[in-house]
């Protein structure tokens, strides 16, 4: 027997029974169909008012049945309405276990906190890149409809216990999509359980940047900025606006952009781009190359490149997989 029978029927027979008591009551005692309800009522509940009582054989026999009865119904209908928040409660922890074990098998993800719209965006494109991830919310509600799909922790992301159970010592990145308050704690306690972790932050207002800078945001963006912008260049210069579009947002996987890290034993070392021959041997455009902090765009054919170099390249997935087999460079 389902769960929704076990609750439905012992309902279905507790109305039928109520009505039966005030049909009865109104035909024995001779009453009005309120007072009958009434009467009902305050049997089924023994409270027992005083001021409306059988008088006739065949409605105290009717109140002799119908007491012992709803009591029984009454107890097995919120035994199983008990059972049930139990269940639910035991199936949640197991669920929560099962979550955090997964989690705890995974390592280099990225850890986004909090689960609105932009975080969802966020997530999508994370999962287009096939970069695992785990999502933090303190708000149960919001989390109920993603548990499914989505590596999920129930908390406060400013907490360290929260932060701990979704492995930020594994972790490479984080992303904050709260208010600028909730993002600085959070960023600040981030920061204090892992100096390595790459660090991205929205800021509502523009003042606030600084401040996130501060508390270890590697990197602060104003969304509202960026969106008028990207509106504005949409009129200004449509062309460039939807190459832009196509490159970062398009949903074309063939094509994409990647950073490449020169590591250690990288044949590309000690090289010029064009000695390399980038372009002509695995058809991929070096867009930037990225050096300290620094980011360098223009005359860079003749940049001598050097380990720890990061290569901002535009191709396809199969010639970025074959450039990084054959040079050694690995995929950030």
């Amino acid at each position: 027997m389902s769960r929704l029978v076990k609750f439905l029927l012992p309902l279905t027979v507790l109305i039928l029974l109520l009505a039966a008591a005030v049909t009865g009551f109104s035909y024995f005692e001779h009453l009005s169909f309120s007072e009958s309800l009434w009467m009902t009522i305050t049997t089924v509940l023994t409270v027992g008012y005083g001021d409306i009582i059988p008088r006739t054989g065949a409605g105290r026999m009717l109140v002799i049945i119908l007491v012992p009865l709803c009591i029984l119904l009454i107890t097995y209908f919120m035994g199983i309405i008990i059972g049930a928040i139990i269940e639910l409660q035991i199936s949640t922890m197991k669920r929560s276990k099962s979550m955090e074990r997964k989690i705890k098998r995974i390592n280099g993800h990225i850890i986004v906190c909090g689960l609105n719209q932009m975080s969802q965006i966020i997530i999508e494109r994370i999962r287009k890149e096939k970069r695992d991830f785990v999502v933090i919310e303190a708000d149960e509600n919001k989390c109920e409809p993603f548990l499914d799909s989505y590596k999920i922790i129930i908390g406060d992301p400013s907490e360290e216990e929260v932060l701990k159970r979704a492995g930020i010592e594994r972790a490479d990145g984080l992303i904050t999509t709260g208010t600028d308050a909730e993002n600085v704690i959070t960023v600040l306690t981030a920061r204090g359980m892992n100096s390595r972790l790459r660090i991205t932050s929205s800021a509502e207002r523009t003042e606030n940047e600084s401040k996130l800078i501060k508390a270890g945001a590697d990197k602060v963006i104003n969304p509202e900025l960026i969106g008028g912008t990207r509106i504005a260049l949409s009129v200004l210069k449509p062309a460039a606006a939807d190459y832009i579009d196509r490159v970062f947002t398009g949903d074309n996987e063939s094509f994409k952009i990647n950073e490449l890290f020169l590591s250690e034993g990288c044949i590309l070392n000690g090289q010029t781009i064009r000695k390399a021959e980038i372009r002509n041997k695995y058809n991929l455009s070096v867009m930037a190359v990225k050096r300290k902090g620094s980011i360098y765009t223009s005359n860079i054919a003749d940049f001598q490149l050097e380990e720890n170099d990061t290569l901002i390249v535009f191709g396809s997935e199969e010639n970025i997989v074959a450039f990084m087999e054959n040079t050694l460079a690995d995929s950030i």
